[in-house]
């Protein structure tokens, strides 16, 4: 036991750190954030208080981590497929679009936290910075496929950007994915609507909505 603590006492700090953020994630999941305290997260990790202090000044520092870690396991999953060249550009594209569609599911308490009012600000920093990562990659791969004929568009970026605008509002209406008759409907909309602004020849977009 006296070596387990040793071990844990003299871990790399950006080790800890990671930890810190891995198991609020779990917790703000499994319970919702307003139900987890700090005193949850340092049992998760079985450290003192102080050790969470040191590295966070609150428990609204850690949620802004563990949103910029969603973000950034976003960003590298949509990267991850957007350089795999054996794919044809419009399956990619569709790939890309349900791995973004995939986050807000998969995280629904803490997705549904952010959308209260009282957390405007963050979540208003958290889209910013979704469309900043995100639209580039989106872009390039619309403006691959108007050069190959498979899409036709004038405007890759802005349509990366409507279309992204598009995903968004499903982040804005969690109530969505409760009601199954209006989340069928919804995504057969957009599956429309993906493909008409694209111009997309012989296929038709499939999303996990």
């Amino acid at each position: 036991m006296k070596k387990e603590t040793k071990e844990r006492i003299t871990k790399d700090p950006e080790e800890r750190r990671q930890e810190l953020i891995d198991a609020a994630e779990r917790l703000f999941m499994e319970k919702g954030y307003e139900q987890t305290a700090v005193s949850d997260i340092v049992r998760e990790v079985q450290v003192a208080h102080g050790t969470f202090y040191y590295y966070f000044p609150s428990k609204e520092d850690i949620l802004e981590a563990v949103i910029e870690k969603n973000i950034a396991e976003l960003e590298s999953n949509v990267r991850e497929i957007m350089q795999q060249r054996d794919l044809a550009t419009a399956f990619k594209l569709n790939l890309m679009v349900n791995s973004i569609i995939g986050i807000n599911v998969a995280r629904r308490k803490l997705m549904d936290y952010l959308h209260e009012e009282s957390n405007a600000v963050m979540h208003e920093k958290m889209e910013r910075r979704t469309v900043d990562r995100l639209v580039p990659l989106l872009a390039e791969v619309v403006a691959f496929g108007a050069e190959e004929g498979c899409f036709s568009v004038q405007n890759p970026r802005e349509t990366a950007e409507f279309l992204l605008a598009s995903l968004v509002y499903f982040f804005h209406h969690p109530e969505i994915f409760a009601n199954p008759r209006r989340s069928e409907k919804m995504r057969r909309t957009l599956e429309t609507i993906l493909g008409r602004v694209l111009a997309v020849k012989n296929y038709n977009f499939v999303l996990t909505v």
